[in-house]
């Protein structure tokens, strides 16, 4: 009669131990889940910040890749002259006939390379007005377009609603450092992504908010990746296996003495892309902001 009195004495324990498992996985559950949009929030905000200045690493290296193409024809122009000068003044360069054929070759060549360097001047006055004018534009264009357009609906680049705190062409920023930035145009960019997220079970278990709000912030700038001196007449292009910029070789006879040869030149190439900086624009709250 005693034991069957103690019957189920343990019962109390086990439901209670039952229910701090179920809370300690609830809990547990909820951890990993903000602990994974924060991550996608983080990720979220630095694309937004290197997506936002898309447009002014892409113009400025094209810019560079223009005057690449002005120094090549500039430097042919100046040997072409110099060429149809020993025309002029032969000094044992050429004789009789020859000069006079070499003279008519060489002046339609330079005639030819002054075209192409005036086409070059079009385009850097053209890149010029991009850069003063409309990167600001385009730049306000790719910050509004962030979160669209995405392939499928868990697309979690898509989850966030992007807020540009500050894209201004500050090159300290409040930091006081020098992001190493050359060239003109809005070259930094301050963002906040956020995003209302469901708490894990939130609906079920009656809670007074099912929702909490998840923001991270980034800023990026536009650095340069690198500046280096290019020889196009040395460096070998893989798709010919030749110099970029082969010997050219002109006149109306076997001398190389009128040949333009680009080993003499070197031209500084420089290359830029979106790096990611230290927040500038002040401290942020997330009553400050729409979250998605």
């Amino acid at each position: 009669m005693q034991l069957k009195g103690q019957r189920g004495q343990t019962l109390p324990f086990w439901v209670i131990g039952v229910l701090i498992t179920l809370s300690l996985a609830f809990f547990l559950a909820n951890y990993v889940n903000m602990v994974a949009w924060q991550i996608r929030a983080q990720n979220a905000a630095d694309s937004a910040a290197s997506g936002a200045l898309s447009v002014q690493t892409n113009v400025l290296n094209e810019y560079s890749t223009i005057l690449y193409a002005t120094a090549v024809d500039e430097y042919r122009i100046r040997t072409l002259n110099q060429a149809i000068l020993m025309t002029i003044y032969p000094k044992g360069a050429c004789s009789g006939s020859n000069c006079d054929a070499s003279y008519q070759t060489l002046v339609t060549e330079y005639n030819t390379a002054v075209n192409s360097y005036t086409e070059d001047i079009h385009l850097l006055q053209q890149a010029n007005n991009v850069t003063q004018g409309g990167q600001s534009a385009d730049q306000a264009k790719a910050l509004s377009s962030l979160g669209t357009g995405c392939a499928t609906t868990s697309d979690y680049a898509c989850a966030f609603a992007i807020t540009a705190i500050d894209a201004s062409n500050n090159q300290t920023g409040n930091s006081g450092g020098n992001f190493g930035f050359i060239g003109p145009g809005d070259n930094q960019v301050d963002l906040v992504a956020c995003k209302n997220v469901s708490y894990f079970g939130g609906a079920l278990l009656k809670l007074n908010s099912t929702t909490y709000p998840v923001m991270a912030r980034s800023a990026a700038a536009v650095v340069p990746v690198s500046t280096t001196g290019f020889t196009p007449g040395t460096a070998v292009n893989p798709a010919t296996g030749q110099a970029y910029q082969p010997v050219e070789h002109w006149g109306s006879f076997s001398s190389t003495t009128f040949d333009v040869n680009f080993t003499g030149l070197t031209v500084n190439l420089s290359w830029y892309q979106a790096g990611p900086i230290r927040p500038y624009s002040g401290t942020i709250a997330s009553s400050s902001y729409t979250c998605s």
